[in-house]
């Protein structure tokens, strides 16, 4: 309905993915801006996926997990200020401080992009545009992966890559539910455990 190209179904996940072989590197939270008490949120996507439409997502989620923080990467620059700054505003009218929530982190090898994502604890897919290569990478951490499925392709790889584990709990039927589900993680350690080791034995 939403392409003129005739389309082909291709088997599993219609891509072959090697993982990514990195180094161990002794990275910390504290030396991100993260707090060691905090839930962390891995939001590691290209900026220009976020859309201005879902900036209140974050900080619905913060609201409802006061010790909370969202990891986004400062890459594509001026992109990544004008983003920022729309979530300066959206945290505003939930009357918070971004500040308190939203760590920007500047370009860094793979391995440090590695090991960054293992200092999380729950990957948080871009909506609208999901993430493919930077949902597979963070299976090798482990990290529960809250989705929503769009109406374009774009939109929907993370969904099939849980479906495909058996590990569909935390594929969101719509905003609300993608901001309860997020929420009920940050505040619920032993689910996000529970989570981590099925995701592990089904990866």
């Amino acid at each position: 309905g939403h392409y003129t190209e005739r389309l082909v179904r291709l088997p599993n996940l219609s891509v072959y993915y090697e993982p990514v072989a990195t180094a161990a590197v002794a990275l910390t939270r504290q030396a991100l801006g993260l707090r060691d008490d905090a839930t962390v949120f891995w939001s590691g996507q290209s900026v220009f996926k976020y859309l201005p439409q879902y900036d209140a997502v974050f900080a619905r989620i913060a609201r409802q997990a006061p010790n909370s923080q969202f990891v986004f990467l400062r890459h594509n620059g001026s992109v990544a200020d004008i983003f920022q700054a729309r979530l300066t505003r959206a945290f505003s009218a939930q009357g918070l401080a971004a500040s308190d929530h939203c760590v920007f982190l500047d370009p860094m090898s793979q391995d440090e992009f590695s090991a960054a994502v293992g200092l999380c604890d729950v990957f948080l897919d871009s909506i609208g545009w999901s993430g493919c290569n930077s949902a597979l990478e963070s299976l090798a951490q482990g990290l529960p992966i809250v989705t929503l499925p769009g109406a374009f392709m774009r939109g929907r790889h993370s969904a099939p890559i849980l479906q495909m584990m058996g590990v569909t709990d935390t594929i969101a039927a719509d905003i609300d539910d993608y901001v309860a589900i997020a929420a009920r993680l940050a505040n619920n350690p032993a689910e996000r455990q529970a989570l981590r080791e099925r995701m592990r034995a089904n990866r």
